[in-house]
């Protein structure tokens, strides 16, 4: 009779233990910054992250946008809609260094992360003809199909606030392949020049098709999450 006690009592410990360990295995969290990114477009974007080791974790996220930021264009050729989604492995470096060390309140940690957006958009360019006895100015509403994939190094603190919840600031540097597809466009840039003394605004000139190819990326988010 004891024998089986004994075995009820390890059975009943390894158990706890088990579920001791994997209590934090998981995290879920929300990128808050791409709630408002107009540079690219915003994103109700959410991730998952689950450690593997003491010092590794995989960490997918994905994102859709939910609502409108474009253009006061008369005319919508491309409703605005998109998707981003990115997978990337990570090394918390203080228990890579020392893995028996109990967990900080504030871990640091570097990625690697590899990740693929695209979306379609309406957006309006104003220019005035290359003939100089053509004092017009004209407006032109067109189509915008991007899609961008690439791959970065991340840099991030992961912050304990409680034992379950958790922000978690980081940037990200690395290369970017970036495809443009206008349609629907009447601008030139060989007969045409923008009415504006600065050229091509910024938000502009990122959806044309001349904008296309391969460049350094930079970024930086900040999410907010839950262990479980």
């Amino acid at each position: 009779m004891k024998s089986k006690i004994v075995i009820l009592i390890l059975m009943f410990s390894t158990c706890i233990y088990s579920q001791e360990l994997k209590k934090n295995n998981w995290a879920i969290k929300i990128n808050t910054l791409q709630l408002v990114d107009n540079f690219s477009f915003p994103t109700l974007q959410l991730s998952a992250e689950r450690k593997l080791n003491s010092y590794l974790s995989l960490n997918i996220e994905a994102g859709y946008q939910i609502y409108d930021n474009s253009t006061s264009a008369d005319t919508i050729f491309l409703k605005q809609k998109g998707f981003k989604t990115n997978i990337e492995g990570r090394i918390y470096l203080q228990k890579l260094l020392a893995s028996r060390v109990k967990s900080n309140r504030s871990e640091l940690y570097v990625g690697l992360q590899l990740f693929y957006r695209e979306n379609q958009t309406t957006n309006t360019l104003t220019y005035v003809s290359s003939d100089p006895t053509n004092n017009n100015t004209y407006e032109d509403d067109f189509g915008v199909k991007k899609r961008a994939k690439g791959i970065n190094l991340t840099f991030g603190n992961q912050i304990s606030i409680t034992k379950k919840v958790l922000l978690e600031p980081f940037i990200v540097l690395g290369y970017m392949n970036k495809k443009v597809i206008n349609t629907n466009m009447q601008y030139d840039e060989n007969k045409h020049s923008t009415d504006l003394n600065d050229g091509v605004p910024i938000l502009v000139g990122k959806d044309l098709e001349s904008s296309s190819g391969n460049m350094i990326n930079f970024g930086f988010g900040f999410r907010v999450g839950y262990r479980f």
